[in-house]
């Protein structure tokens, strides 16, 4: 698979940018958070091939870093927003900073800012994916309505989609696995990592058509 094709599989978020933009006025302010994450995605997106294709490698990595950290604060936010925490702020900012740690020791102490850091992106999918779990499931059990139409379900399902095949790429991808596992196989898992990121996109845009309105009394930050 050819990285045009890649690129034009992850601009996919357009769907889910475009919706945001028309409906952000009119949605539950909670939901602010994932629309903002649409749009960090999509401009990461755009800025990452302009760098490839301006033979800018070297910017690459850091772009990346500072996504990585950004993209886990606005989906911690967004899960805080959801009540996973008990609306607790000191929790919220808790795993915020301990997560802003784990970012600069693996950023400039482990990998470097020029090279992936892949030890923080492991230990932040496994966190999304926890929270994404656990609100999946209270999802299913105590909400009412058709479940396909829940903004909340899809967008966990597509966090634990997407952050799963990541996280097995990285695995693979460690020293201690590399004799184990043959470059075939890794590579496959690239590629359909490549896809369930382009189906997870369309999830994220069916739950942004699904995004509730707001109601008159809620603000866009009342509930940090």
């Amino acid at each position: 698979m050819t990285t045009y094709i890649q690129f034009i599989l992850s601009l996919s978020i357009v769907f889910a940018f475009v919706i945001g933009i028309v409906r952000f006025r009119k949605v539950d302010p909670t939901y602010y958070p994932f629309l903002y994450y649409v749009v960090l995605a999509f401009t990461v997106e755009i800025i990452h091939r302009i760098l490839f294709v301006n033979d800018l490698k070297s910017l690459q990595a850091p772009l990346i870093h500072v996504y990585s950290y950004i993209e886990f604060c606005l989906f911690t936010w967004l899960f805080h927003n959801w009540g996973l925490f008990n609306r607790r702020k000191g929790v919220f900012l808790g795993i915020l900073g301990a997560f802003f740690v784990c970012w600069c020791i693996s950023s400039f102490y482990i990998h470097g800012f020029t090279v992936m850091n892949s030890s923080f992106l492991t230990l932040s999918s496994f966190a999304l994916i926890f929270f994404s779990v656990n609100t999946f499931n209270k999802v299913v059990v105590h909400e009412r309505g058709n479940i396909f139409r829940n903004p909340k379900f899809l967008i966990c399902l597509g966090i634990i989609i997407f952050y799963t095949f990541f996280v097995l790429i990285n695995v693979t991808a460690l020293s201690m696995f590399k004799k184990t596992v043959s470059t075939g196989f890794r590579s496959s898992l690239h590629q359909i990592n490549v896809y369930s990121n382009f189906l997870v996109n369309l999830l994220y845009a069916v739950a942004v058509l699904w995004i509730p309105r707001k109601q008159t009394f809620t603000t866009p930050f009342s509930l940090l």
